[in-house]
């Protein structure tokens, strides 16, 4: 099935730099916003769209982006009159310096979770979100990563309540630029309420002993990992 066909729920990350001689990646942001709550309100197909900074340069904004039914969802989402003008207006004031990377992921069947309605506030300043690559040596090491992995979400579910997103995707195709991903590499994505958090899932005796079990017994290369901050402009999921 080609990616204008696909209604399975997928992601997309989409980097940009700020071109900060124009504007501050604060002014930024204040555009994006209208964008942002645009979607919040009349897009309830689009699951999460939110501005994050990456943390080892806050000039680059991530937006990231989740659509329910894949494919028609985005196309609603590039056809609403907001996401033309905002690509008018940072056009207009040459607000972006550059795209940084962009990469499309679907959804692992029965995975994780994506978002804990009733924790923190989907639009809140600080969440710590953590994008990672994994690529396989065969489908079995793979579908050996993915049931290990699907099990010890479950723990996490109720270990880690500062835990608010663990999910998982298959790349749709190659990254177009920056961070190592063929299609078929799994994107992993962990959202917590801070940096602490994320230490605390990383540190966890049971996650560090599953990934010593999984390295040892099969064939896995972490390609790339990107750490970002939420900004408050967005939402990362739908209560």
């Amino acid at each position: 099935m080609s990616d204008s066909e696909t209604t399975n729920p997928f992601s997309v990350l989409i980097e940009y730099q700020v071109r900060t001689e124009n504007n501050s990646v604060g002014e930024w942001l204040d555009v994006w916003n209208d964008r942002g709550e645009d979607a919040r309100v009349g897009e309830p197909e689009t699951d999460a769209y939110v501005a994050a900074v990456n943390l080892a340069d806050e000039s680059n904004v991530l937006v990231f982006e989740r659509y329910a039914n894949g494919q028609s969802s985005l196309d609603s989402h590039i056809d609403r009159p907001a996401h033309g003008e905002l690509m008018e207006a940072m056009g207009s004031r040459q607000m972006t310096k550059r795209r940084v990377m962009t990469t499309r992921f679907s959804d692992v069947d029965n995975y994780g979770w994506w978002g804990r309605p009733g924790s923190v506030n989907p639009k809140h300043v600080g969440v710590a979100i953590i994008a990672l690559g994994f690529r396989f040596g065969s489908d079995d090491d793979l579908n050996t990563y993915l049931e290990a992995s699907r099990e010890h979400a479950a723990y996490c579910w109720d270990a880690e309540p500062d835990t608010l997103i663990y999910s998982a995707g298959l790349a749709m195709a190659d990254a177009d630029r920056e961070i190592d991903l063929r299609k078929g590499d799994v994107v992993f994505v962990m959202a917590c309420t801070d940096l602490v958090a994320v230490n605390k899932h990383a540190n966890d005796p049971r996650h560090l002993a599953l990934m010593a079990e999984l390295e040892a017994g099969i064939q896995m290369e972490r390609t790339f990992i990107r750490s970002y901050k939420t900004t408050g402009h967005g939402f990362l999921w739908r209560e």
